[in-house]
């Protein structure tokens, strides 16, 4: 067997900018009290994870070999008896996802956009409640995704999350997609920073707000707390 191209660069950009997205929300998130300032970056960046996502789904569609979900090699019976060899023996290998990290990905597919119904503010108590439910189960999900990474590069002695990098693996040449799409890349990574500059520039720290690029629609992206106090105020001069 010999290194073989596998990632295309559309799907090595989507990786990193999603992990980076996330990253950074999940750590703010978690270390930073919601009423400050930045807190508020928290969900622009969920919201960045979210459009990227968009991205990644159209990808799962009609991109390369191994960034359809087809590809994915998800059935029950496989991913279970996956988890197993993992345990008991070495584990086959696979020219693109294997089970483990296929049901990782899912599951953070589901639960960034879990994560953004959750957080955007409506639902009261409960709502609020469930969402940090589905933050601690995605930083889970993370988190065993990164030790199984960790096992298969002790047991296979292969580092593939360098594959995320260079886009190459150990396998068969049969296996190889035909081209790394450099062309796709620049466009994605084009529309996708046009798109992010303008979710920035469309966010006001003062009203703690931000206008979602070609949709139209404003979000507010936590308690207004200048207006908060301004009420608070007017209350105490009318008593």
């Amino acid at each position: 067997m010999s290194k073989i191209l596998v990632w295309d660069i559309p799907n090595r950009i989507f990786h990193w900018a999603f992990s980076g997205s996330l990253t950074a929300a999940i750590a703010i998130g978690f270390l930073v009290e919601d009423k400050q300032p930045l807190f508020q970056l928290h969900m622009l960046l969920g919201i960045v994870a979210l459009f990227l996502l968009a991205v990644r789904l159209v990808m799962g569609v009609v991109g390369s070999r191994y960034s359809r979900f087809s590809s994915y090699p998800v059935n029950p019976r496989e991913v279970i008896g996956y988890m197993i060899s993992t345990v008991v023996s070495k584990t086959k290998l696979y020219a693109g996802n294997n089970p483990g990290s296929a049901m990782a990905a899912l599951l953070m597919f589901v639960l960034v956009p879990a994560l953004f119904i959750s957080g955007i503010g409506y639902g009261g108590e409960a709502v609020e409640e469930l969402h940090e439910i589905f933050a601690w189960a995605l930083l889970a999900v993370i988190l065993l995704h990164l030790a199984g990474l960790a096992w298969h590069t002790i047991r296979h002695r292969e580092n593939i999350s360098l594959a995320m990098l260079t886009g190459r693996k150990t396998g068969q040449m049969e296996d190889a997609i035909s081209s790394a799409h450099p062309l796709w890349g620049g466009v994605i990574l084009l529309v996708s920073a046009l798109w992010i500059a303008a979710l920035f520039a469309g966010h006001n720290a003062s009203t703690s707000t931000v206008r979602l690029p070609g949709i139209g629609v404003t979000l507010q992206l936590c308690e207004n707390e200048s207006e908060g106090g301004k009420q608070e105020q007017g209350h105490d001069n009318n008593d």
